[in-house]
């Protein structure tokens, strides 16, 4: 039907926002930047996601054979000031929920901002 749909452009998806970022230049080069190659990048991945107190990261970073590595981080805090580089994604957040029966764990609500979240959707370009 004629007039039934609009499609509104002007948007700016999130491939846009991911080249507007400051070092999105340095990625033309090098896809994993702030990180040297994508074994930098599981490496600090691994490091970042595990359960490793920031102490530990610079024992471990430490290590001699460590130290052999072509790493663009030295230290825990290089390695948190790389991954404070990377372009921004939703922002989770959560709730602990209190139950009238026994749990044997807490009962956890997460959610984020449902605009943010339909922003986020509605700028992929495969949505």
């Amino acid at each position: 039907f004629e007039g039934a749909a609009k499609v509104y452009r002007g948007s700016q998806t999130f491939q846009d926002r991911f080249h507007m970022d400051p070092y999105s230049h340095h990625r033309k080069d090098n896809l994993y930047y702030p990180f040297a190659s994508l074994q930098d990048w599981e490496l600090g991945k691994f490091l970042l996601c595990s359960s490793l107190s920031m102490a530990a990261i610079d024992q471990f970073l430490g290590l001699e054979l460590i130290k052999s590595l072509p790493l663009s981080f030295f230290t825990a805090k290089e390695l948190c000031g790389c991954a404070e580089l990377l372009p921004s994604v939703l922002k989770w957040q959560y709730h602990v929920i209190s139950t009238t029966h026994a749990t044997k764990q807490p009962v956890y609500l997460y959610w984020c901002d449902p605009l943010e979240c339909i922003e986020s959707l509605l700028s992929q370009p495969h949505f």
